[in-house]
């Protein structure tokens, strides 16, 4: 599946027919492209369940991460290397069985150790968690910010 989405990306890129196109001037104002997607970080601190509204308020999801370049780059979008962001992936519906929110396959991790441990208490994904900048389950209820993405 990552495979097919760098040759989607690259397919728009050089099917343009002008090279002087930049894409990252489709993104709203505020928002920063990374391949055929926009994001955008969102400092103040809500749950998860509210960090999932107020993306789906601006056309988005939280963010999903399927390889290590995604993952990396959500994480240089955080003012800083302590702040800890929601992402969209979570395993709410069924213990143990994660899926993105905005319905994208699960095809990536980078658990830290020791992680997922919630079980039924932890459902939801933190980024930036720990000095390894690796992911973390934690409970909706836990306050951050959070990362959207949308289509171009």
């Amino acid at each position: 599946m990552a495979i097919l989405r760098s040759l989607i990306l690259l397919f728009i890129v050089f099917s343009t027919g002008n090279a002087d196109v930049n894409l990252a001037e489709k993104c709203a104002y505020g928002w920063t492209n990374f391949g055929v997607r926009c994001y955008k970080f969102f400092p103040q601190t809500v749950n998860m369940i509210t960090a999932e509204r107020n993306c789906q308020n601006l056309d988005s999801n939280l963010a999903s991460a399927h390889n290590k370049i995604e993952n990396d780059f959500l994480l240089s979008l955080l003012p800083s290397s302590s702040m800890r962001s929601w992402i969209g992936a979570h395993d709410a519906i069924q213990d143990g069985q994660w899926v993105w929110s905005d319905g994208t396959p699960y095809d990536y991790t980078n658990w830290c150790s020791n992680e997922p441990n919630g079980g039924d208490s932890e459902n939801f994904v933190e980024i930036n968690w720990t000095s390894n900048q690796c992911w973390n389950d934690a409970s909706y209820s836990t306050s951050m910010g959070y990362v959207c993405a949308k289509d171009l």
